[in-house]
């Protein structure tokens, strides 16, 4: 079973690949293209936190218990909000060189991913922690979907900073590395981990909302008119919601 979990978590992760492989073909962007694809990588994180995390969260903290969700998704939007500030507050701070060629905006995408996959592995661990492979599959299956838009605002961000296709690859699969780390462990220690995956989970969907809302949106509005704006991050939303019922969630 750890072992399954673990394969499964590792999909999970290297399904970011698919977010990053256009990039390999389009080389330039237009400001409109870079706008739009800003605002529909937007939409689906917005629907993926909202329909799937915070979902998720609240069908197992039920009732006045949601409150654990609510507190989740409080703690993540200001873990993003501190974590910004310091990073800006603190020019010498990097991670692999990475503000070095990137700029603090590339750093505080890449940490923010890396921190909100980590309640990720701890579902797709509890998920098949309960022996319900079924489950296991579906969660893994939506988290993979998950990982596409993360990886392409991933990228927008990175190139838009000078990184290479090569470099945003490698960054997206590291942020995603959480996952197969904390999924084992959440599904050998299930006791412990199961009573936090509602707030683990509203923490994620804090994280990704803020993360939409305070860089991706604006973005996108800076290259972009409102309406097309509009026009993609529903097109992002609903594509989102459809991909998460194809596969089961």
């Amino acid at each position: 079973m750890l072992i399954t979990t673990f394969v499964a978590s590792v999909l999970a992760d290297v399904s970011m690949v698919f977010g990053v492989a256009p990039f390999f073909v389009i080389q330039r962007l237009s400001d409109r293209v870079t706008g739009m694809m800003a605002a529909g990588a937007a939409g689906m994180m917005a629907a993926a936190s909202l329909v799937q995390l915070v979902g998720e969260g609240l069908e197992r903290a039920p009732g006045l218990q949601a409150w654990e969700v609510t507190a989740g998704l409080a703690a993540g939007a200001i873990m993003y909000a501190a974590a910004s500030h310091w990073i800006e507050s603190n020019p010498k701070f990097d991670l692999m060189n990475l503000r070095k060629t990137g700029g603090a905006q590339s750093l505080m995408i890449v940490a923010a991913m890396t921190v909100h996959s980590a309640p990720e592995g701890v579902a797709i661990g509890v998920a098949f922690g309960t022996q319900e492979m079924g489950l296991g599959y579906s969660v893994v299956s939506a988290l993979a979907v998950h990982n596409i838009p993360e990886a392409i605002a991933i990228t927008l961000a990175l190139r838009a900073n000078g990184v290479s296709v090569w470099a945003c690859m490698g960054w997206a699969l590291f942020t995603s590395l959480p996952q197969p780390v904390f999924a084992p462990l959440a599904a050998w220690f299930i006791w412990v981990f199961e009573p936090l995956m509602p707030a683990g989970m509203g923490f994620a969907a804090g994280a990704m909302i803020y993360l939409v809302v305070g860089d991706l949106i604006p973005e996108a509005l800076g290259n972009t008119s409102t309406g097309r704006v509009a026009a993609a991050f529903m097109g992002g939303v609903v594509l989102m919601i459809l991909l998460g019922r194809a596969v089961g969630l």
